[in-house]
């Protein structure tokens, strides 16, 4: 089975002033919702390919709660004090006639209280390894299409994700197995930094922009 980027997260205490940042910038949050049982809440920025999310705190009480906690969100929310990654991936098939399981990489079942009873999300990071991103799967492909108004960089033509990479303080050889059999099979891109960092490049970079934003907001946009 072949994977393709489903989506991107940033997960922040200070949702407001994050999306306020790239708002100015030209990115447009056009959906919102509410994670019922997880504690969390969304905004999303919708592209031709993927979409980018903004994941903020809304229930305290069910972002600790037994069932959530294995993920690491609150940990993640509030990597500036707990040093947490605060950036998550999602991964689809590439062809909705992909082979299903046994994946070559392991995962262990999230039971969200807001799917469907006896469905669940398969987690690739393992529990506990708040340093690596949070990557996960969706086990159905689909087009993630947006419209012009989706579209980031204050452009109307539609744009395309093409690049991700996150950079990560420590060495790369501390990397879980099934995360780093994303990164090696280049679905996205690990990188050694001084700062958790967030990449995103859209249409391959092609007009060479770039734009990286203050301290407090650890994103870079490419196009």
């Amino acid at each position: 089975m072949s994977w393709e980027i489903d989506h991107v997260f940033f997960a922040t205490s200070d949702a407001e002033s994050a999306e306020r940042a790239l708002t100015e910038y030209g990115l447009v949050f056009t959906e919102r919702r509410v994670h019922q049982g997880q504690g969390t809440a969304n905004s999303c920025a919708i592209f031709e390919n993927a979409f980018f999310e903004i994941l903020r705190p809304f229930d305290a009480q069910e972002l600790a709660s037994a069932r959530v906690e294995p993920l690491g969100l609150k940990e993640r929310i509030h990597w500036p004090d707990t040093g947490a990654c605060p950036f998550g991936l999602c991964f689809r098939p590439s062809h909705p006639d992909g082979e299903p399981e046994p994946w070559p990489f392991e995962t262990w079942r999230y039971e969200a209280a807001y799917l469907p009873k006896g469905a669940s999300i398969p987690i690739v990071t393992p529990i506990g390894r708040l340093w690596d991103p949070l990557v996960f799967v969706s086990t159905r492909a689909r087009s993630a299409g947006g419209d012009a108004q989706g579209s980031p960089l204050h452009h109307s033509a539609r744009r395309t994700l093409t690049g991700v990479n996150i950079y990560r303080p420590g060495l790369l050889s501390n990397v879980s197995t099934s995360v780093r059999w994303f990164s090696e099979n280049r679905h996205f891109t690990l990188t050694d930094g001084p700062a958790h960092a967030l990449e995103l490049e859209w249409d391959h970079g092609l007009e060479g922009m770039r734009h990286q934003f203050p301290t407090g907001l650890p994103i870079v946009l490419r196009w």
